[in-house]
């Protein structure tokens, strides 16, 4: 690069190319997301800020019963729709608009994740 070469002159952004994520990542995304994330995001909100803060009934009652029960419980359901939808790929492909609901989906389970992780540390 020569002095008078910018840096975004001698940089080949031809190459990068932006892909759009595939079904099966998509599903596993909101597995993730949904399954794991909004698990662990409870449990931290239900340690910090207490089970009464949960907004679902059943949850309040499993987390005041037996919290790991709130866990198999959102995995199981998670899991259950993970392999529906990687059965029902061809149907969901065909549906306009599949990419952005998935999106939509992880979007929203995103800020469920990021709420109670809010509602946890500012109990603290």
């Amino acid at each position: 690069m020569s002095e008078t070469e910018t840096i975004s002159d001698a940089l080949d952004l031809s190459e990068i190319r932006f892909e759009k994520p595939g079904y099966v990542e998509l599903v596993l995304s909101l597995v993730i997301v949904w399954g794991f994330g909004d698990a662990v995001s409870t449990l931290v909100a239900a340690a910090h800020a207490g089970a009464a803060m949960e907004a679902n009934p059943w949850i309040r009652l499993l987390l005041t019963h037996e919290p790991l029960l709130m866990v198999a419980l959102k995995s199981a359901v998670v899991l259950y729709a993970g392999v529906v939808l990687l059965e029902c790929r061809s149907v969901v492909e065909r549906v306009p608009g599949w990419r952005a609901w998935f999106l939509s989906l992880i979007g929203l389970g995103t800020a469920v994740v990021l709420t109670n992780l809010y509602v946890g540390l500012a109990a603290v």
